[in-house]
């Protein structure tokens, strides 16, 4: 369909190029709802919710310091504070906006909340168990931002992160947008990609945000990056993963 092919015109055009949505993340609080009110995604976002907060269930439970990047407005900051018994709980955000959300929503003295850039040094130090979910794919290219998530976990952590995947992306956005709307996103980021590449990556107003990989590429970088993949779930719009670093 139309829109299939403008969005691939588009993705060949910045392959190679970081997304880069940071203003565009930086200005606002994320709100989920329209995504997870989706007919088709919302009951597949609210299963690999709870498939995360297992997962920080059962390996936060010994950790001594967590750190969570994109952290938004708190919901697994909130689940690290009921299951884990760390001393420091850290959430990191770009945004201020919800930063100030989460602190509200988590209300425990062990946390510490932290306004800046994922590629920025923040002096951040370690931790046990490192989470990164709904945000890997916003940060920048997949494979670098794993690679640098990992450089945060102790040797012998666990990284707890999922992106979205490519594989049935128009069908989803469908069901969100609608197909005109759609389709209008389409013509937006191929107007963005066209810029992009003739200025080398120096022109971007927020279209190109987030790098969407298929499942068979996402699995070959956690293949490649992890010491372990302790767990993995592949579903329609998500892949959710647990890895030893």
């Amino acid at each position: 369909m139309l829109a299939e092919a403008l969005f691939g015109i588009g993705r060949r055009l910045v392959k190679g190029l970081r997304p880069r949505g940071r203003e565009y993340f930086a200005r606002r609080a994320w709100d989920p709802t329209r995504y997870n009110r989706s007919t088709l995604g919302g009951p597949e976002i609210e299963d690999n919710e709870r498939r995360i907060v297992d997962l920080i269930e059962k390996y936060a439970q010994d950790a001594q310091r967590t750190i969570e990047f994109g952290c938004g407005p708190g919901d697994y900051l909130r689940a690290v504070a009921k299951y884990t018994p760390a001393p420091e709980i850290v959430g990191v955000d770009v945004s201020a906006k919800a930063l100030e959300l989460a602190k509200r929503r988590v209300n425990d003295p062990r946390l510490r909340l932290v306004n800046g850039d994922f590629w920025k040094d923040l002096e951040l130090g370690q931790a046990d168990v490192v989470i990164c979910v709904g945000a890997i794919h916003h940060l920048g290219r997949v494979r670098e931002v794993v690679d640098r998530l990992k450089t945060f976990v102790k040797p012998g952590g666990v990284l707890i992160g999922n992106v979205w995947t490519m594989d049935n992306y128009h069908e989803y956005q469908r069901n969100v947008h609608g197909s005109l709307r759609h389709f209008g996103r389409g013509v937006l980021f191929l107007a963005n990609a066209i810029a992009l590449r003739v200025s080398n990556g120096r022109v971007n107003w927020g279209s190109y945000r987030s790098e969407v990989l298929y499942t068979h590429q996402v699995d070959e970088i956690l293949r490649d990056l992890s010491e372990e993949i302790l767990y993995r779930s592949n579903t329609r719009y998500i892949t959710g993963f647990a890895i030893r670093c």
